[in-house]
């Protein structure tokens, strides 16, 4: 990334004068999210039932229609591991032996008990809201000759995701056959996890990359990214919202995983202001601009006393406004990990039935034309497609791979 300072002026220049009118009339309001951002949070109500605030006997349910981990409100740390397969195991058969040892040690792990071969119990007696999320890919699926069984955007997305403008993508941090999201309120029990589920499959799958996340929300309230403002206010909330747009007909979701990088330094060189244009949102209250709450509905409508647009229209909620329910955000932020173009940034997750419909032309309307991509970079890109829940006692991918 190319480095140059930014001055106010030279800001206001950018933006034109609609933003910078629209910055000196505004008044205060937050924002969407970072990098390919587009929405989340929990599944049912605003943060008031925020899984950050864990006991350490609290548990959450590993069997049902579908995967914990996607719906769930969202933990303070996440891990997430992407593996390949070794070429002997790359079939239905290799899969359904992978699926059969991970599920059954990620649902001990999660009701706290000892997974088979765990020699060090104590680390997985309390889990504290531990959720564990398997997905596979596209490749891996049409290798092991599962694409005809499966929604068609998976044989489309046999290569991954398209890359889009201003992509600067590496293979530290992009596809792999198999994804593990591990999730939970202690950093040991989820780190713990990923060492049991890595051990288990050792034989049949090597790591590929992993990252780790965090958010803090300790009263339940919108979590914020590392640019400072929320992150997540518009995500599907009701179950109907989560039929129509998550979950697709055989109960699986797509899990689409972008790391973004923050340039910082110079995002640090705009005052609050410019930065409430960059977003369309007020920092304090995460309301729209124009709005006063965080939950007000977006109004790009809104114009300010001479006229012009209280939101810009290439902000990025002016970009992503209406786009919230049609998928699952559940992002993390990371930091410490010292790349060639900064140490700070966003693994952008998200869940939806179909990501040629929800996460991609979304994104690809990002990347042309929203103001915050001065800031931000993509340097990972990741899909899967995540099975259904399991029965009691079944397996990730059983139906799938049975039927």
């Amino acid at each position: 990334m190319t480095r140059r300072s930014i001055s106010r002026r030279g800001f206001f220049a950018g933006v034109g004068l609609t933003g910078a009118t629209a910055v000196i009339t505004s008044c205060g309001s937050d924002s969407e999210a970072a990098g390919s951002m587009a929405s989340d949070k929990n599944g049912t109500s605003p943060q008031a039932d925020s899984a950050g605030l864990a006991t350490e006997d609290t548990k959450i349910a590993f069997d049902g229609e579908h995967q914990a981990g996607i719906q769930t409100a969202p933990q303070t740390h996440a891990l997430l591991v992407a593996y390949n397969v070794r070429k002997e195991q790359r079939s239905a058969k290799g899969l359904q032996r992978i699926m059969r040892i991970w599920t059954g040690d990620a649902r001990n792990l999660a009701q706290g008990h000892t997974p088979l071969a765990d020699l060090e119990s104590e680390l997985a007696m309390a889990p504290r809201n531990l959720t564990i999320t398997v997905g596979w890919s596209p490749r891996l699926i049409s290798d092991a000759k599962l694409s005809d069984k499966l929604p068609g955007w998976i044989e489309n997305n046999r290569d991954g995701l398209p890359k889009f403008k201003g992509d600067q993508l590496t293979e530290d941090f992009s596809d792999g056959d198999l994804v593990l999201q591990i999730c939970g309120d202690d950093l040991t029990a989820v780190s713990h996890a990923a060492r049991v589920l890595t051990r288990g499959c050792r034989d049949f799958v090597t790591p590929k990359w992993s990252q780790r996340g965090f958010i803090d929300s300790p009263t339940g309230e919108t979590p914020r990214n590392l640019l400072g403002f929320k992150d997540g206010t518009a995500i599907p909330r009701s179950k109907e919202e989560y039929d129509d747009a998550v979950w697709d007909e055989l109960g699986g979701s797509a899990m689409v995983v972008r790391r973004v990088v923050y340039d910082m330094p110079e995002w640090e060189a705009l005052d609050r202001s410019s930065r409430e244009v960059v977003f369309g949102r007020s920092i304090e209250t995460g309301a729209p601009l124009g709005g006063t709450e965080e939950f007000d509905e977006v109004d790009l409508n809104a114009v300010n006393e001479q006229g012009l647009p209280m939101i810009d229209p290439h902000s990025h909620v002016g970009l992503t406004a209406g786009e919230g329910t049609h998928m699952r955000r559940r992002a993390y932020n990371w930091d410490g990990e010292v790349t060639a173009l900064g140490s700070t940034g966003l693994i952008f997750i998200c869940f939806q039935d179909d990501p040629d419909t929800a996460f991609t032309p979304l994104q690809k309307r990002l990347a042309e034309g929203d103001r915050l991509n001065q800031w931000v970079t993509h340097v990972g890109s990741a899909v899967f497609w995540c099975p259904a829940g399991t029965p009691e006692g079944g397996y990730w991918g059983q139906d799938v791979l049975e039927g």
